[in-house]
């Protein structure tokens, strides 16, 4: 009993700082991204539990005789749950916007937009690596709403998947 007892007393001894001295960034802004979409990304801390995310993504295709457009905008707010001095444990709620051109990501040559909307709810953890860069990976849930151009159908879908972060998609973070 004495042994589980001194083990418990160390386990607390070891995890009271860590939650004790968790990483303030109260008006701290940062540059990265939380969604390859939309890579350039801004992060501002409100206050030590939440913070405002800004990502804007575009992108040009060579059609031959023109190009075609897409663009995103992704936003989000990250709560912090759980901090502790290396990193934050966050529930992200997040929304994106894309206008994607038809001749790139739809059926073919007409010069029409499609637009999608998706909201997001994330959990995930940032890695703190010194006072200025972190890592962040997330995974959860999306509802995605597609809208074809007119011409080609007048009716969305709704789509309901499980996201997650790979490897090539983890976010970063570089504060100032």
């Amino acid at each position: 009993m004495l042994k589980k007892l001194t083990i418990i007393a160390i386990a607390l001894i070891l995890v009271i700082p860590v939650i004790g001295n968790a990483k303030d960034l109260t008006g701290r802004f940062s540059l990265g991204y939380f969604d390859s979409d939309a890579p350039v990304g801004f992060r501002y801390w409100v206050n030590d539990k939440i913070g405002l995310d800004l990502g804007l993504g575009f992108e040009s295709v060579d059609l031959g005789e023109e190009n075609g457009t897409s663009f995103w905008v992704e936003a989000g707010v990250p709560y912090v749950v759980y901090p502790t001095d290396r990193a934050n444990f966050f529930i992200r709620p997040g929304v994106v916007f894309a206008s994607l051109d038809n001749r790139v990501y739809g059926s073919g040559p007409l010069d029409e937009k499609w637009t999608v909307f998706t909201i997001l709810l994330t959990p995930g953890a940032e890695v703190f690596f010194g006072d200025h860069f972190s890592l962040q990976a997330a995974h959860g849930f999306a509802l995605r709403i597609t809208s074809p151009p007119d011409e080609i159908s007048d009716e969305s879908s709704t789509d309901f998947s499980s996201i997650a972060a790979s490897v090539t998609t983890i976010g970063f973070h570089f504060y100032f």
